[in-house]
């Protein structure tokens, strides 16, 4: 058994960690880091799906990391066991690492529910490389016309993005009454299905699949709930991702449903941190503790993580559920809260055929934000939800089409523009 001595220790090599060790790098310049990673290379998860039928360097994340003599990165690598106690992880291929602090960065894994059937070729998840390229291989192999897509939130509606170019009969399965329902609400959702009617995607809401279906060893079509049959060359498995903990459950670390982190992204453990999918982190604007598993959050914690294990203390403010999206014919941004339940919220909503914008106002402050069509000005609001930045002066401006910059307090834009020869 090998055995190597190190300063940091980075589990995962995504987006997360590389911002952690680039923190690291920055501000210790003699350290020495090992990280490892059960992928063959580091890329861009959310390129994923516009990676179909490309090669890798199109999703390739690009970075001089590992031209450092500080950084060792062992690819096809795993954890069998982390000893929080000792500073102690035994890797896969058999090396003994001995550190100081580390990183806890495995990101998500599919949700993948009991369905009958499901061993049969042709079934797939879709959020890693590798799933980009078995899919690729296998609609190269085989005469793949129809795609059943299970899941109707952000992972499914991404999928859905990269199967609509490609020529295919697509059906979107989705078991609550709308797509998107965490980052829509009821009108914004319609808006999204229309765009997805007439480009020709089949929906099926409050429904669900029971039973995969072959034909000599095929996939053949999937069997729902309703007793409905729908044909089915392919079909993604599209719930959903959860922080992947389970080799963690032995130790002696907090997990709720991910590890849960201080301001300082730091574990119950001293100097075991976590950031990204797998971190459950407070929510920005309630408090309340969630995982928000999108790639800016991934890089803030990582960012955060890596500058109070190399000794600058910083605190992260929160996360703030923000996604994008273009399906279809509609582009959309969704972040904060969006289905208010609080009476003390304020709604204000802007639409016509094409385009919705909705804004939620509680205490003077926005706290979500949906702009389906028209995305040109939305980054504005969310920098105001960020900031907590109090509307009252401009809230008759708001949603407004000449709204911008120039509408907002001398102080805040002072932030936002910077240059030569600029006056704000």
């Amino acid at each position: 058994m090998k055995k190597i001595e190190t300063d940091f220790f980075i589990v995962g090599y995504s987006v997360a960690s590389w911002w952690c060790i680039k923190s690291i790098v920055e501000n210790d310049s003699f350290c020495c880091i090992q990280a490892i990673s059960d992928e063959k290379t580091v890329y861009s998860r959310p390129l994923i799906t516009y990676g179909l039928g490309k090669t890798i360097n199109s999703i390739a994340y690009h970075g001089t990391l590992e031209e450092s003599s500080q950084v060792q990165v062992r690819y096809e690598t795993k954890v069998k066991q982390l000893d929080v106690n000792r500073k102690l992880a035994f890797l896969s291929d058999e090396t003994e690492i001995t550190f100081n602090k580390a990183l806890i960065a495995s990101g998500g894994v599919p949700i993948l529910p009991e369905i009958s059937g499901h061993e049969i070729p042709g079934i797939f998840t879709f959020t890693r490389r590798k799933d980009m390229a078995n899919i690729d291989a296998f609609m190269k192999k085989n005469s793949s016309k129809n795609i059943v897509i299970l899941g109707g939130g952000f992972i499914g509606l991404k999928t859905c993005e990269a199967m609509m170019s490609m020529n295919k009969n697509l059906t979107l399965i989705e078991l609550a009454p709308r797509l998107l329902q965490n980052m829509l609400d009821e009108e914004g959702s319609y808006y999204l299905e229309k765009s997805l009617l007439r480009s020709g995607v089949h929906i099926i809401k409050e429904d669900t699949i029971v039973s995969f279906e072959n034909e000599k060893g095929k996939l053949s079509d999937v069997l729902l709930k309703s007793g409905r049959r729908i044909p089915a060359d392919i079909a993604v498995m599209a719930i959903g991702v959860r922080p992947n903990v389970d080799w963690l459950r032995s130790s002696n670390i907090k997990i709720n449903r991910g590890i849960l982190v201080d301001e300082y992204q730091q574990s119950s453990c001293p100097g075991i941190y976590a950031a990204g999918d797998v971190a459950e982190t407070c929510h920005l604007l309630t408090g309340e503790r969630n995982v928000v598993a999108i790639w800016p959050e991934a890089v803030n914690q990582g960012r955060i993580a890596g500058w109070n294990m190399s000794g600058r203390v910083v605190s992260y403010l929160g996360s703030l559920p923000m996604n994008a999206v273009e399906v279809g014919e509609k582009a959309l941004v969704s972040a904060g809260i969006v289905n208010p339940t609080d009476d003390n919220c304020e709604i204000i909503i802007k639409k016509d055929r094409e385009n919705y914008k909705k804004l939620v106002i509680k205490d003077d402050c926005i706290v979500g934000v949906i702009f389906i069509g028209d995305i040109e000005k939305s980054g504005i609001y969310i920098n105001l939800m960020r900031q907590k930045l109090p509307v009252q002066a401009f809230f008759d401006k708001l949603l407004e089409p000449n709204f911008g910059l120039i509408n907002l307090p001398t102080r805040y834009r002072k932030h936002l523009v910077k240059g030569a020869g600029i006056e704000v």
